[in-house]
């Protein structure tokens, strides 16, 4: 029996971690077994997230990604790596800090060969630095990115392949915080008032990561330094509530609002601080103002067309919309950015 390539995941334990994991030990498309094992990192292997990475076969291993000896010794008999780190936990500068070195580390360790950054758009960077535009997360993975893109990558052999997946806010958010509807009228009437106006959203499935994780790893050589930007739908806020109402058959209207209407709807959430253990940094209305004015001036883009042709199994908006039965209300067993600022500041 050929000995299975061992991936570590980083981020195990995240959004991105269980269906990254369920696709590398998926068999392969003709029944036989996966050419890959899993290592999963985690802060705490005893967590309720980390046991159900053990379950599906997922080997424990206790460290942090922001801890280069915790990192060296994970990488110990690794082939390759999914790295989905946490800005709202490591701080801008920290995940910056933390993607670079865990890519410089990654080059001293053997027979590691495929370094995998799972990444976000740089909204800044697509702005021309407009201060308004700046977006934590977006930023502090978008600069790792350009980074690595002036890094070689090897296509085969002995030494380091990187790629980037470049996706977007999570598509399960349709069911919460973040791209869900604000409201249901009394006339059954769901209401979505995202201020991002006409302006594209590179919504993306975590089971889809899951897909291009495994995907990436299974085409070293073609993805070898390559930005991958992959999305389940590139979808405007018209575009989910037509999709919603013709899936469901449940009325629903888009409410075009500013930024600052939105944000005194939920104003004392919006007051808060986004990363932890930073009281002064920026709040969860900074953050989520500067990425709605990425996706409301249409910054980014996708080739839906070449996603659909590489992944055609993959979800639609109006797939996902069916087989998850959304009808407007939360999606359970999803962590939410909401959900999960709130465990960690209480």
């Amino acid at each position: 029996m050929a000995t299975k390539k061992l991936i570590l995941v980083v981020g195990a334990t995240g959004a991105q971690g269980k269906p990254v994991v369920s696709a590398l030990l998926a068999p392969q498309d003709d029944g036989t077994p996966s050419p890959y094992s899993v290592r999963a990192l985690t802060r705490d292997p005893t967590s309720a997230e980390a046991q159900s990475l053990a379950e599906v076969g997922a080997e424990l291993f206790q460290g942090r990604f922001d801890d280069m000896e915790s990192i060296a010794a994970a990488y110990e008999g690794c082939y390759g790596v999914f790295v989905n780190t946490d800005t709202f936990s490591a701080g801008e500068k920290g995940e910056i800090y933390a993607g670079i070195k865990m890519f410089e580390q990654a080059h001293r360790a053997s027979p590691l060969k495929h370094f995998i950054w799972s990444a976000l758009d740089y909204g800044s960077k697509l702005g021309n630095y407009d201060p308004k535009y700046h977006t934590v997360h977006l930023d502090a993975k978008g600069v790792v990115s350009d980074f690595l893109r002036s890094q070689p990558s090897a296509a085969d052999g002995e030494s380091l392949t990187w790629t980037v997946i470049t996706s977007g806010p999570y598509l399960e958010n349709i069911g919460g915080t973040l791209l869900g509807p604000l409201k249901e009228r009394e006339n059954g009437t769901v209401v979505w008032a995202i201020p991002t106006g006409d302006g594209h959203i590179p919504a993306t499935s975590v089971e889809d990561i899951g897909w291009w994780a495994r995907y990436t790893f299974d085409h070293r050589s073609e993805t070898s330094g390559q930005d991958l930007k992959i999305a389940t739908e590139f979808m405007t806020i018209d575009q989910l509530v037509e999709t919603f109402t013709h899936v469901t058959g449940i009325p629903a209207i888009h409410k075009r609002i500013s930024i600052e209407e939105y944000q005194k709807i939920y104003a004392d959430y919006y007051k808060r601080p986004i990363l932890r253990g930073q009281p002064d940094g920026p709040t969860v209305g900074d953050t989520f103002a500067g990425m709605w004015r990425v996706w409301g001036d249409d910054l980014l883009t996708r080739d839906m067309e070449w996603i659909r042709r590489v992944h055609p199994t993959g979800y639609t908006l109006e797939s996902f919309i069916r087989e998850k039965g959304f009808d407007g209300k939360p999606i359970p067993n999803f962590r939410l950015l909401k959900d999960l600022h709130l465990r960690r500041a209480g």
